[in-house]
């Protein structure tokens, strides 16, 4: 017996099966990122942190249609909140008049006498020819004076437009001097490749969201002056990816790692983009990230008898290491996980101590 279906229903089954295709391919669809899905002035981001510990993110994950599905338990929240930089502060407008950024820090801690840096701020622009989004300037209150920085080779996040197997890379420089008593400076180069796209699925984005994926190398030098002494770098290599969406001015997740020698990466740092959650903890700066979690360590005695140290490091710094280095930034001991240290067989003089973990990273002097 034969079925008969009308030309009418025939072409019903055509149009669904074309509408699903349609549906199908927009989930799974290529996206290009410009400079309209970056941050505009006046925004109000906010996202989510969640602990590096026991994380499930494979950040092996690259190629075409990637799914990406995560479930993330919210520790504490921040706000980016981007205002035009004249707008912060009079002085500011000495940055350009189209500048616009939002705070990192409500202070940022240094081993430097008799300096305080509070509000700390980012100012980005979007640039053209080639078009492009870039850090374009450092302020803060220095010792209670409004004191904007541009950098003296911007930090340009992204070259547009960003697709798949897209490589772009920069140099960037800052200068910060700190009269009377020294400076600090940031040299640093940014190697950025779009490696991946497919849809990614996180409690804010709660059905497959079309994304790229961005992972960007960084390896910088933050060097640290005291008075006449020279100059004390301290090398930092870590690599952000970003999962970017169409429109959101944030990416849909941004993780970072610490480079480890040999290429070896442990994730520091898990944000995401989210909505306000009730009973947790919101901070209005990036307390969450390695970077700019910056704390002073105090170490005893000091000048030590002999070379032996107790730092006073903070009770949940559970995993750390401390990494001393001599004033011509060469490494010069490393330890693990040890409140009391010993430099004894190190010549007399003074040493700069970094100590970097998950929850932040601290600076010493050390004098023996």
């Amino acid at each position: 017996m034969y079925c008969i279906i009308s030309t009418f229903e025939y072409m019903k089954q055509i149009a669904t099966l074309v509408l699903f295709l349609a549906a199908f391919s927009t989930v799974n669809a290529q996206i290009t990122i410009t400079a309209a899905d970056m941050p505009v002035n006046g925004d109000t981001l906010r996202y989510s942190f969640a602990s590096p510990v026991g994380s499930t993110i494979n950040l092996s994950d690259t190629g075409t249609g990637v799914t990406w599905s995560y479930s993330f338990t919210p520790i504490r929240q921040g706000v980016d909140t981007y205002r035009n930089a004249l707008s912060v502060n009079f002085a500011y407008a000495l940055i350009g008049l189209t500048a616009y950024g939002y705070k990192v820090a409500d202070s940022f801690p240094l081993p430097l006498p008799g300096i305080s840096i509070q509000q700390v701020y980012t100012f980005f622009e979007k640039k053209t020819s080639p078009s492009r989004y870039q850090a374009q300037a450092f302020a803060a209150q220095i010792s209670g004076i409004p004191t904007p920085i541009n950098y003296t080779t911007p930090d340009v996040w992204y070259f547009f437009p960003l697709n798949y197997l897209n490589i772009d890379s920069s140099n960037y420089k800052l200068n910060i001097a700190l009269p009377t008593i020294g400076g600090i400076k940031q040299v640093g180069y940014r190697k950025s490749r779009v490696d991946a796209w497919g849809t990614i699925t996180t409690p804010f984005y709660t059905t497959p969201t079309n994304c790229i994926r961005v992972r960007s190398e960084i390896h910088e030098i933050d060097s640290i002056q005291f008075g006449t002494f020279p100059a004390i770098g301290f090398p930092r290599n870590s690599v952000e990816y970003k999962w970017l969406v169409n429109g959101d001015h944030y990416p849909a997740l941004w993780v970072t790692t610490n480079m480890m020698p040999g290429g070896t990466e442990t994730i520091s740092n898990i944000r995401y983009r989210d909505n306000k959650m009730p009973d947790t903890t919101v901070v209005d700066n990036h307390v969450g990230e390695v970077k700019n979690n910056i704390a002073v360590i105090n170490a005893y005695p000091n000048p030590s008898v002999g070379g032996i140290y107790e730092l006073d490091i903070p009770q949940e710094w559970q995993n750390y290491t401390i990494e001393v280095y001599d004033m011509l930034s060469k490494e010069a001991a490393v330890f693990k996980n040890q409140k009391k240290i010993d430099i004894s067989y190190l010549p007399s003089g003074r040493y700069m101590g970094r100590i970097t973990s998950e929850e932040g990273v601290g600076y010493v002097q050390l004098v023996k």
